[in-house]
């Protein structure tokens, strides 16, 4: 059965796209946790044109995915169209999601991401673009603008454009990740569209998902950075319920995670990839700091190992 954004089972807790992060094998535990909708890191238009087997490969999935929506960025609706058109082809992902939010200047210095706030009358013709030519479900992850919040009536022309849904994050590309994002917006955006608006930003305990829910528009939350070294927040959130995560359990997922990037992209690219998660698993207990200084050198799943171990006798 086809996936559809209006008869997900709300609320929606979802994982946001994040670069280099959510790729199978951590995008998997998050799932198993409890998120029920993952996206793909952003992927490049031009580079699934161009080289679509390499490229689509970031975002190859486990059937426990599912549903999983893949994420692209580009400057031009049709080469947008025909990226999302070959990865649906290709992997069959639940649906399409165009990245208008990402705020990082090696994306918006080329036009991208959330550059294309500046301009929200050639933003909406390239989603017409893409909306003409990609049959599946297709959803917009956005900021509030580019330097002010301006986006309401662009939400309501992506409604009647035939966009299935929107993750609306509560801060400007100006802002980056600075000051507090603004739900007052998030749930005035929410009010005035018939269609799903998930809401992100600032999102780091369950009892603060279910405050932002409450009385609220919203059809979901995406949670982004507070999933680092913390999958079990997605756990946390549907039991409604704070766990004290214990150093077994801490190690039996990084053993999990460290074999499925082994499994995914090799030992040696698995190593590079862990060091940064182990850096984030590796917090808040007395000796971590040493610990993770050691992590961040790990070469094999010898010196891994030799981490675990160390891990094991606190």
């Amino acid at each position: 059965m086809m996936f559809s954004w209006k008869s997900q089972d709300k609320p929606i807790i979802a994982l946001a796209p994040m670069a280099n992060i959510t790729t199978m094998p951590f995008r998997s535990i998050c799932g198993e946790m409890g998120a029920d909708i993952v996206y793909t890191p952003m992927l490049s238009s031009n580079a699934i044109i161009h080289n679509p087997e390499k490229t689509l490969n970031i975002a190859t999935f486990l059937p426990q995915e599912k549903p999983l929506i893949l994420q692209i960025f580009g400057y031009d609706g049709d080469l947008l169209s025909r990226a999302a058109n070959m990865a649906q082809k290709a992997l069959e992902p639940a649906g399409i999601d165009i990245n208008m939010g990402c705020p990082a200047p090696k994306i918006t210095g080329n036009e991208c991401g959330s550059a294309l706030l500046r301009n929200l009358d050639k933003a909406t013709r390239i989603i017409e673009k893409i909306r003409d030519n990609y049959k599946g479900p297709l959803s917009v992850k956005l900021r509030l603008g580019w330097d002010k919040y301006e986006i309401l009536e662009f939400v309501q022309n992506l409604e009647r454009i035939g966009i299935d849904a929107v993750a609306v994050h509560g801060r400007t590309t100006k802002q980056g990740y600075r000051g507090e994002s603004d739900w007052k917006a998030i749930n005035e955006i929410a009010d005035s569209v018939q269609i799903p608006v998930i809401g992100n930003g600032d999102i780091n305990s369950w009892e603060i998902v279910y405050q932002r829910l409450e009385d609220s528009p919203l059809a979901g939350i995406m949670i982004g950075r507070a999933t680092l070294g913390n999958p079990w927040i997605f756990k946390e959130i549907k039991d409604r319920h704070n766990y004290a995560i214990s150093m077994e359990e801490r190690i039996r997922v990084l053993k999990l995670q460290t074999k499925r990037y082994v499994d995914f992209a090799g030992e040696q690219n698995a190593m590079l990839q862990m060091r940064k998660h182990l850096g984030w698993y590796i917090r808040g207990f007395d000796g971590a700091s040493d610990i993770r200084k050691r992590a961040m050198l790990i070469n094999s799943n010898k010196d891994l190992t030799e981490i675990l171990t160390m891990l094991e006798s606190i």
